[in-house]
């Protein structure tokens, strides 16, 4: 469900029109780094890198401790780490500290913010990491 160009959870799990078909819940504790072929949505909390091929949701009281890379990433709870995205929602619970690379980025008015932002066009920018050889200069740096 859409409305005013901002993803919607929905009751059959579909955000931003993405199926949902992996759940990290709130009671959950991992330690370690986690890699899907789908989308992902975390609850619980994870130590570790978080590698989705479509999309990596952080729900209100996710935590996690490491990297974040997918085509999309939508965060409503904290990340203590780097981002490497094309699409990105911060929303107004959601916290991160760590560098962001993205394509397109929303932030919603309460979303914290602390790190450099790198603005990329094409998708070889995320292939190539955060820490590429080529790597690009903050546009922004942000200090909450």
């Amino acid at each position: 469900m859409m409305f005013n160009n901002k993803a919607k959870s929905t009751s059959n799990g579909k955000i931003n029109n993405e199926v949902i078909t992996s759940i990290i819940g709130e009671d959950m504790i991992i330690k370690g780094d986690i890699n899907s072929n789908t989308s992902i949505r975390i609850d619980g909390t994870i130590v570790g890198n978080v590698n989705a091929e479509k999309l990596i949701v952080l729900g209100e009281k996710a935590n996690v401790t490491g990297n974040l890379k997918s085509k999309s990433i939508i965060i409503f709870g904290k990340l203590q780490g780097n981002i490497n995205t094309n699409e990105m929602q911060l929303k107004m619970t959601g916290t991160v500290n760590g560098d962001i690379s993205v394509k397109t980025i929303e932030i919603e008015m309460g979303g914290k913010y602390n790190g450099n932002l790198m603005m990329h066009d094409e998708q070889k920018e995320i292939d190539r990491g955060l820490n590429g050889k080529e790597g690009k200069k903050p546009l922004v740096s942000a200090i909450n």
